[in-house]
C-alpha cells in the first residue's frame, strides 16, 4: 500500500473498479524482460510506463487461437496498458536505451 501513496489509479476506471490488494513495479536495463507466460492473478491489470520504452508481445489464449491474432505493442512514458495477463499469453523486453520503469496494479 505504500507504492499506492505515490499516485491515483488510472482516470479512465471507475472508482469502484480499483483492487487495492495487489501494487506492482517493475524496472529494468535494455534488452531485459520477461519470457512468455500468463500471470496468475486474480483479475486483469493496468500498467503505466513511467520511464523508458517497452515492447509486449501478445499471444491469444488457447480458445481464441484460431480467431484472434497476437499483437506486437511499443508502450512509451506516460501510457498505459491494460490486459488481461491471465488468458493472454504475453512477454516484454525493454526497448529503451536507459532504465525503464512501470508501475501497475489489477483491477475489478
Amino acid at each position: 500500500m505504500i507504492l499506492r501513496q505515490h499516485y491515483d489509479r488510472p482516470y479512465f476506471l471507475p472508482e469502484n473498479s480499483e483492487n487495492k490488494n495487489t501494487d506492482w513495479i517493475f524496472m529494468g536495463t535494455p534488452g531485459y524482460g520477461a519470457h512468455m507466460h500468463v500471470d496468475n492473478v486474480n483479475n486483469p491489470s493496468w500498467q503505466a510506463q513511467l520511464v523508458g520504452t517497452k515492447n509486449w508481445t501478445l499471444e491469444p489464449p488457447p480458445e481464441c487461437i484460431y480467431e484472434c491474432k497476437g499483437h506486437e505493442i511499443t508502450v512509451y512514458p506516460g501510457e498505459i496498458f491494460v490486459l488481461d495477463t491471465n488468458s493472454w499469453y504475453h512477454s516484454t523486453r525493454i526497448v529503451s536505451n536507459g532504465i525503464s520503469i512501470t508501475i501497475g496494479a489489477e483491477y475489478d
